[in-house]
């Protein structure tokens, strides 16, 4: 997401936004070198959703007792690390949970607690009872109401706290404590060769802009790994690395402002209707990287190690975006809580697009947080909504006119002009 509508605030503060959900299709596998297929299904999200929130997280084997037979649209965890999957329509309980299971497990080492589930369709009353001791809240919602990914302030730390007991109880703390701490060391760069019948990244020789000064709330520097692993049920894999550091950088967001970070593709072929949620479909397929269904029930895992008083979240909301472009993008709501010095980072595992390539661009966002005022926790569809605020910034770290596409890799320190890197090179991951 970049601006919002100001027409929007009324309306989500309102909780009563509603979008329209989009087709569903599904991207082929593909093996390295062959050529990229999307095809359609005709798998369409219900009418109506239901939002399981747990008193108790819950492991992925209870999950899979509990969710059989149904289809899981959403599963979020949060702790000392954080994230979700988003399935996608018509995938049972068990094949979405064994992909997360998969998915966060290569990134951390470690399994999730899940502590919200979104299903598709409404769940009869009888199987709700059976889960009533584990369960905080119950909800319906039509299933293109942005409201159901928006929850009551508080609600997040109350999971993380509830998480990190159910770790102690569970014997696993020490565990997850010592895969977030190595989740915070950058890999060093190692000098690789290009694989075959890659396309090198653009030189970091070519002309420029001249060097941005940067902003006091950028971070000081970030890393953008994107790259191809065939192996994985969603083998497009963005990785971003980003620090701050000194207290002075993080106070400079002022009060009341959060932070996102948007990584946007970009298909410049592509008719541009205005607005994004009723573009065709090809405008979330024919990229490198797909959302396999328009709104927010995309084929995707993500996650991140921001600290959850930090309230990061997937960035889904793309009301105002360019039918041109594809984002895949983080954000933190209370980036004052971070702490200087560490190196954070949050990844993205997408579904295969129609393209082997696509340009893209690189930029950090200073945006308003609204939801304090609508009593929710951070998220994206109540996020940066007062766009004309006095403060609101951006710092655009790599711009798409210099024509670098994905998959690559690129640095950016603040102050300076970003380096691109090919695949295989310079510890930017080979493609697979």
């Amino acid at each position: 997401m970049t601006f919002r509508q100001l027409s929007l605030w009324s309306a989500v503060a309102a909780g009563c936004l509603a979008l329209t959900v989009l087709p569903a299709t599904t991207a082929q596998a593909e093996a390295p070198g062959s050529q990229t297929t999307v095809s359609a299904t005709a798998v369409q999200v219900q009418p109506k959703v239901t939002r399981l929130l747990f008193a108790v997280p819950q492991t992925l084997d209870e999950l899979k007792v509990s969710l059989a037979g149904l289809n899981p649209l959403l599963l979020r965890y949060t702790g000392d690390f954080g994230g979700g999957s988003q399935p996608g329509p018509g995938v049972p309980a068990d094949q979405a949970i064994e992909s997360m299971r998969q998915s966060v497990t290569a990134e951390y080492g470690v399994e999730p607690l899940v502590f919200l589930v979104v299903v598709d369709g409404e769940i009869p009353g009888a199987r709700l009872s059976a889960l009533a001791p584990a369960l905080a809240e119950t909800t319906v919602f039509d299933s293109d109401a942005a409201t159901v990914e928006q929850l009551p302030l508080g609600t997040l730390e109350k999971a993380a706290d509830a998480t990190r007991d159910r770790e102690t109880l569970l014997g696993r703390r020490a565990a997850v404590l010592a895969a977030v701490e190595a989740s915070r060391q950058q890999p060093a760069a190692e000098q690789q060769t290009t694989a075959p019948g890659e396309e090198p990244a653009p030189s970091a020789e070519e002309p420029t802009a001249p060097a941005n000064i940067g902003k006091a709330w950028a971070p000081v520097s970030v890393e953008m790994q994107a790259y191809r692993y065939s192996a994985s049920a969603k083998p497009r894999h963005f990785r971003h690395y980003m620090r701050w550091n000194s207290t002075t950088d993080l106070a400079a967001f002022g009060d009341d402002f959060g932070y996102e970070h948007n990584l946007s593709l970009y298909n410049y072929d592509l008719v541009d209707v205005f607005p994004r949620p009723y573009c065709a479909d090809s405008a979330y397929t024919e990229f490198w990287a797909a959302w396999s269904t328009g709104f927010k029930w995309n084929a995707v895992d993500y996650g991140w190690n921001f600290p959850s008083s930090s309230v990061a979240y997937w960035d889904w909301d793309d009301t105002t975006d360019s039918c041109q472009k594809l984002d895949f993008s983080v954000g933190v709501g209370y980036p004052k809580k971070l702490t200087a010095g560490v190196t954070y980072n949050f990844w993205i595992h997408a579904e295969k697009g129609a393209k082997t390539s696509s340009p893209y661009a690189l930029a950090g966002q200073k945006l308003s947080n609204d939801c304090n005022d609508a009593g929710m926790d951070p998220g994206s569809s109540c996020m940066g909504l007062n766009y004309t605020r006095p403060g609101s910034d951006t710092e655009l770290m790599v711009n798409s006119s210099r024509n670098w596409h994905v998959p690559s890799c690129a640095e950016w320190v603040r102050g300076g002009s970003p380096t691109a890197r090919a695949n295989g090179t310079l510890g930017c991951p080979a493609n697979s």
